[in-house]
């Protein structure tokens, strides 16, 4: 496990079947464990000086939590997670990764396919010339290269199977 003792990434509490993110007087995250359709990790090119890699849950009514990795008691959440759903969710597919990447993790059925998919805003103006590149690096220039975060065709299949 990745560790960054220089900052905090929130404490994870279970309780019961409650999962709740928090800090120490900021809750960010609380879901229930019987709530999970989809577990999934991604990472994003944030760090390392910001979270950069998280354990993602999906909720069958389609909403979506991040709890990052370097969390205070991941190792409790993941083996409970273990425990409930499947014996590999201890073990990241990700932690290499240093840009935008995800996957899915269980339902074993749609193990290793991706959990999100990225898509241009409408807005979206890629730098298309070795010119523009260096300007879009430097951020001078019109370029916007926002894109949207979506669940995959696949996750939203899944969910809508389990709430048949």
């Amino acid at each position: 496990m990745r560790q960054r003792p220089e900052q905090s990434s929130g404490i994870i509490t279970v309780e019961r079947d409650k999962v709740i993110w928090h800090n120490e007087d900021l809750v960010f995250v609380t879901f229930s464990l019987s709530d999970i359709a989809v577990i999934g990790e991604n990472t994003n090119s944030n760090g390392p000086w910001f979270d950069d890699w998280f354990l993602t849950f999906v909720t069958k009514d389609g909403n979506w939590f991040n709890i990052p990795w370097y969390a205070d008691n991941i190792e409790e959440l993941t083996k409970i997670l273990c425990d409930r759903f499947q014996p590999d969710l201890n073990v990241s597919y990700l932690t290499n990764s240093t840009q935008w990447n995800s996957i899915v993790r269980h339902p074993s059925g749609l193990k290793g396919i991706n959990l999100f998919v990225l898509t241009p805003t409408k807005n979206y103006k890629k730098p298309r010339t070795f010119f523009d590149k260096i300007l879009s690096i430097v951020g001078i220039g019109n370029f916007d290269k926002t894109k949207d975060i979506h669940l995959s065709d696949e996750v939203k299949n899944e969910l809508r199977n389990t709430s048949r």
